[in-house]
């Protein structure tokens, strides 16, 4: 069985990892992510914060939607920060729809609209 989503785990520079998911983040998926940052984390405490690149992301439901739920608890849960890098439209109108962007971005909805213009 193939996986329709790849997660890879990189150090950028000192301090800080990227995560290039590419693919499906959905039910099917669900748990790859979370599994990669949190076991990444545990082994590596001098990331102090984790960029994840959702620019290739094609698709993401609920369940990819909790995925990032639980990424962004274990990632800030322990001191670190997470950023959702090059996030496509229609993620931004997920989170948005189900009032997460905030949360999971630090932006709302509007600033993110004047920051693409």
């Amino acid at each position: 069985m193939t996986s329709g989503l790849t997660c890879t785990w990189t150090i950028a520079d000192e301090g800080t990892a990227r995560v290039t998911v590419t693919g499906d983040l959905e039910f099917a998926t669900a748990g790859m992510l979370v599994r990669l940052v949190t076991d990444r984390l545990a082994g590596d405490p001098g990331v102090r914060e984790v960029r994840l690149d959702c620019g290739e992301i094609d698709f993401c439901d609920s369940s990819g939607l909790s995925e990032l739920v639980k990424v962004h608890r274990a990632v800030v849960g322990t001191g670190r920060r997470l950023f959702l890098d090059n996030r496509k439209p229609a993620l931004d109108r997920l989170f948005a729809l189900t009032g997460t962007a905030k949360y999971l971005t630090g932006e709302t909805a509007d600033s993110r609209a004047l920051h693409d213009s």
